[in-house]
């Protein structure tokens, strides 16, 4: 999703958005597995030494001791998974996605020939197939709702499905193609399609484009969309938040890119051949729901690990957004540090080798995808502010935010047209467990129960009239972006986090996990999330029926 810009308050920035209505739907899922592991979670990190800059000027402020009380035994009605559980892979059987593709950095295109191998996950037997090609929006602002836009319909040509040759149609939403098929394919069958792309990159400071020679390459390629109860989802695009939807896959990937440029991408990259002035990377990204790219010539690399994850933080050096870049960086890539520990002991341990932080300046606070986090870099952001907890706390929390949908839309994935408050609501609550874990008192105090009980008439009734509750409903169901965003990003985090303070923090974390556990690497519901939650916190408890009953339609 993306994070809304804000001021160390609650300001949010507004985007453009298409208000289309889309199709509902619940998708089937295969069922992922998470372990149970006693692993403590471990307060010593090494070292923050950026590449090309001198080891003298590390960070020597040492990491904060999380002061959450032991848990001497959580007091639910379920066991939940204890922290610091490990996240498996499933074993199931899974989409395969093969790309062979390559950035031409003077004509702003990316192309490629892309393999899918899948199967009918559903019940239902399948005479046709829908593909998002979320680039073709950006050929104009009134299908992209950004402005500026100028990016072109994407290309596809040689559709090859078994020994045929296919067609495509596209909706008048241009994101939808349909792809009809020479023969039904049954329920769990498998099969294999390829075809052939050529995407336009737009000149845009946004989450897909090219802006000061850093290139945020996402979004780019038609993939494959999810098949729910009711058919293919195809909902509306909408220019902010999480709103793509998709299949956990795993993917190979060949890249090419001109020799002066650095990447990095979705899983974990290696130099595979330089030929010229071109140099071609192997890329491997298992049990992810898409691939994406950045890539600049000008990146400025900063590296760390927390446990076995490598972590790269970049910015384009050639066009810094302030003087403090180096400090802004290092103070990135330790709340990254941070943000792993704080959500692996309260969530499950991140289980991906790699984790990438672009500072780019795009037209948002940030955006993530699986394995890499985009966060804004312009001078607000990229300098230190008065009456701050930590260093650049302005930055640091767009990246706990960003890192936290790793769990809540990477891990766990939900369809964020039709239940958005399941990714941004849940990737904002993060921001209070990593401010928790920091100590950053200021970024947490408003949202209590003590402050304004969302469960109080006097609250939440004029939210209702405001459009703002119940925050659990589609994006197109409100009336306005302001109720939308209010709702999802603010209201479902003070929900959240007034849910642990009835619960306890120790509780209602165990309680997250095991919701992770029960649906990590699946597209969930909100019906699996609150299943999950009066499981364990029983039934009875009133001040957690009012809270639910006032803020959510259930």
């Amino acid at each position: 999703m993306k994070t809304m810009k804000r001021l160390l308050s609650v300001t949010l920035a507004m985007a453009l958005v298409l208000s289309v209505a889309g199709c509902k739907g619940r998708q089937k899922r295969m069922d992922g597995k998470l372990s149970i592991e006693t692993e403590e979670m471990t307060e010593t990190y090494p070292s923050l030494e950026p590449t090309d800059v001198p080891t003298d000027t590390t960070p020597t402020d040492t990491v904060p001791t999380d002061t959450t009380a032991p848990s001497t035994g959580l007091n639910l009605q379920a066991p939940v998974p204890v922290k610091n559980c490990a996240i498996d892979f499933p074993t199931d059987k899974r989409f395969h996605y093969d790309l062979g593709l390559e950035l031409d950095t003077k004509n702003r295109t990316v192309s490629g020939h892309v393999v899918i191998q899948f199967f009918n996950n559903s019940d239902k037997v399948w005479t046709e197939l829908c593909f998002r090609d979320y680039s073709s929006l950006f050929k104009d602002e009134q299908t992209s709702g950004v402005r500026g836009s100028d990016g072109a319909m994407t290309e596809i040509t040689n559709i090859t499905y078994g020994n045929s040759t296919l067609d495509y149609e596209r909706d008048d939403d241009v994101s939808v193609v349909w792809v009809p098929l020479p023969q039904p394919l049954e329920p769990d069958q498998e099969a294999t399609l390829s075809y052939d792309f050529v995407a336009k990159i737009p000149t845009l400071a946004d989450r897909y484009g090219v802006y000061q020679d850093v290139f945020n390459v996402t979004n780019f390629y038609p993939i494959l969309a999810v098949y729910t109860d009711d058919g293919w989802s195809h909902e509306a695009f909408y220019n902010m938040g999480e709103c793509f939807y998709s299949e956990v896959s795993d993917y190979h990937v060949m890249l090419t890119v001109p020799s002066d440029y650095m990447i990095l991408s979705t899983g974990t990259d290696e130099v595979y051949k330089q030929d010229g002035d071109k140099t071609m990377y192997s890329i491997d990204a298992p049990c992810v729901r898409d691939f994406v790219f950045c890539a600049s010539a000008g990146f400025k690399l900063f590296e760390g690990d927390y446990k076995d994850v490598h972590i790269r933080v970049v910015y384009d050096e050639k066009h810094p957004a302030s003087n403090e870049m180096d400090a802004c960086a290092e103070a990135s890539l330790k709340a990254a540090q941070d943000s792993l520990a704080a959500f692996g002991a309260a969530f499950g341990e991140y289980p991906y080798p790699e984790l990438d932080i672009i500072l780019a300046p795009i037209d948002a606070g940030g955006m993530e995808y699986p394995n890499l986090i985009i966060c804004t870099a312009v001078s607000y952001y990229c300098m230190q502010l008065p009456g701050e907890t930590i260093p650049f706390q302005l930055m640091c929390i767009v990246v706990a935010h960003e890192i936290g949908h790793q769990w809540f839309m990477g891990i766990v994935g939900s369809n964020s047209g039709m239940e958005p408050w399941l990714d941004e609501s849940f990737a904002s609550y993060t921001e209070i467990v990593y401010c928790e874990y920091m100590g950053i008192s200021s970024e947490i105090d408003r949202y209590s129960r003590s402050h304004e009980d969302l469960s109080n008439p006097n609250v939440y009734k004029p939210l209702e009239q405001m459009d703002q509750i119940p925050v659990n409903r589609s994006y197109y169901s409100f009336k306005s972006t302001n109720a939308y965003v209010y709702a999802a990003y603010e209201i479902g985090k003070q929900a959240l986090y007034q849910m642990e303070e009835i619960v306890g923090r120790e509780e209602f974390h165990g309680i997250i996990r095991e919701y992770v556990r029960r649906n990590a690497f699946t597209n969930s519901t909100q019906a699996r999330f609150f299943e999950v939650l009066f499981e364990c916190a029983g039934q009875d408890n009133q001040d957690l029926n009012n809270l639910v009953n006032a803020v959510f339609d259930i």
